[in-house]
């Protein structure tokens, strides 16, 4: 219970004037220390303004800055948010009153009345060089009483000690809490780009505020889940990555698809296999084993065609060899073409060589408008993953090779 004035102070010592320093949010708390000072002997001198005025009122302000006896700056999480605002002002006027006096003079009483820590907090040096108070939402405490007591008194403040006490164990400023947010930004006159860019810095503040009072196994699962998010977006970007070739092997493959004689056998899948096992390192081919993720069937053309055929086989080729180049014969090869419109047929033979997609397509339509048709079918259900047409007229077999080599998924032969 606070003491009465009379008990307090001497009736020929004139009450102490402190100037309470504070952000307009937090004018409430501010209001409830002023309320409380004088009933422990202090006057206090307090703007009730609104931040607003002229030369007049900020000349009354610096002079009772420089006349009080004691300067009390309110600390809170609205200070900490604020990069502008009168009240630093009044803090650096503060501070620079101080630079005349004695060190062991106690002029500055800082308050904090909510979770703002002294670590980190944007405030001036000199306002961590003594002891702050903690005054919850601005209520009294009798910590309060005791240095109104001392001040009241005449008798000296005690400063904090330049080092821990073998008596005392160290005051530490208590953590903030991580409920806490920041207060919402408060739009001035003529700053409306500068609001919002501090809106949007308010949502983030206010996000992470929230993911902090999760409990601490939610964040924990959290973090492990962002983790294994971000090692799988990362991995999946090579899997539709073109299958890098030399220039040398680029050039061997066109070789090879222009020696091709168009129709296709069992005596041309032979005769491939072995042209493209030269091109495979030899630690590579003597790595290969009877399981081929990915299995190419040759792309068929209609019989009598014989424009159509050595397309279809000069792709086709170059295909087949993009892939056994580069997934180190970990590709299967089968005998003969398939209708291009059955994938149920192809995934049917991709079972038969336990393979998990397959890579096939055919010629359709009737000169001008023929088109190869190439897909990339999933063994496991027949689906489609990737299909597209392209015209014969004017077709590359080259740049339409390296486009469906890179749209086999690259995990088929990792």
């Amino acid at each position: 219970m606070p003491m009465p004035v009379s008990d307090l102070e001497d009736p020929g010592r004139p009450q102490p004037t402190v100037f309470l320093s504070y952000a307009s949010e937090d004018r409430r708390a501010a209001q409830l220390i002023r309320d409380t000072l004088p009933g422990f002997g202090m006057e206090v001198w307090y703007d009730e303004s609104d931040l607003v005025g002229g030369d007049a009122w900020d000349q009354k302000i610096r002079g009772q800055i420089r006349a009080c006896d004691y300067f009390m700056p309110v600390i809170s999480a609205h200070t900490e948010a604020r990069h502008e605002g009168y009240f630093r002002r009044e803090w650096r006027l503060a501070v620079e009153r101080t630079l005349d006096m004695a060190d062991d003079h106690v002029f500055l009483l800082p308050v904090v009345i909510d979770a703002t820590a002294e670590a980190g907090a944007r405030v001036p040096d000199k306002f961590r060089a003594v002891q702050w108070l903690r005054l919850p939402d601005g209520q009294p405490t009798p910590a309060l009483e005791a240095l109104c007591r001392r001040l009241v008194a005449g008798e000296p403040a005690k400063p904090p000690a330049a080092g821990p006490s073998p008596q005392a164990r160290p005051v530490r400023a208590p953590r903030p809490r991580a409920s806490q947010f920041p207060p919402f930004p408060r739009e001035e006159p003529g700053q409306k780009v500068r609001f919002w860019f501090q809106v949007a810095g308010w949502m983030l503040q206010s996000a992470w505020a929230g993911f902090q009072r999760l409990p601490k196994w939610v964040r924990i699962l959290l973090y492990i889940w962002l983790a294994i998010f971000l090692v799988t977006r990362w991995t999946s970007r090579d899997e539709h990555r073109p299958s890098r070739l030399s220039a040398a092997q680029e050039e061997q493959l066109r070789q090879i698809a222009a020696s091709h004689p168009g129709h296709w056998t069992a005596g041309d899948t032979a005769r491939l296999i072995a042209q493209i096992a030269k091109e495979v390192p030899a630690d590579a081919a003597n790595q290969a084993s009877a399981y081929a993720p990915v299995l190419a069937i040759p792309f068929g053309a209609p019989a009598g065609d014989a424009a159509a055929q050595k397309l279809a086989g000069s792709v086709f080729t170059q295909v087949y060899g993009r892939l056994a180049i580069a997934r180190h014969g970990h590709v299967a090869l089968a005998d003969e073409p398939l209708p291009a419109a059955d994938p149920a047929a192809a995934a049917e033979q991709g079972r038969a060589h336990h393979s998990t997609y397959i890579v096939y397509g055919g010629v359709s339509g009737s000169a001008p408008d023929q088109q190869l048709t190439v897909k990339v079918v999933s063994v496991h259900d027949g689906s489609t993953l990737w299909s597209k047409s392209y015209p014969l007229a004017g077709a590359d077999p080259t740049g339409i090779a390296a486009q469906v080599s890179a749209e086999v998924p690259r995990r088929a032969g990792d």
